[in-house]
């Protein structure tokens, strides 16, 4: 049976020491994978992921971070 779509995907772009944070972060919720060169790739139910993404956000202006891309994507096939 194939998984079901993840209801919220966020794409945050970090890199250098503050993404370090980030993932350490975010590794406990199981999320996070790798979306390329400086992406970090939230993608799940959407409590979790709101949930993950209030601590990446915070990990990385604790690191020091003064601007942060974010990209939220809601898949039409997860809003029923």
């Amino acid at each position: 049976m194939p998984a079901a779509p993840a209801e919220l995907t966020a794409c945050l772009t970090i890199e250098g020491e503050a993404r370090e944070a980030v993932l350490a972060a975010v590794r406990d919720s199981h999320l996070a994978r790798d979306g390329g060169p400086g992406v970090l790739v939230l993608a799940g139910p959407r409590a979790e992921v709101l949930a993950a993404l209030d601590a990446a956000v915070g990990a990385a202006l604790d690191a020091g971070v003064r601007e942060l891309d974010v990209k939220l994507e809601a898949p039409t096939e997860s809003r029923g």
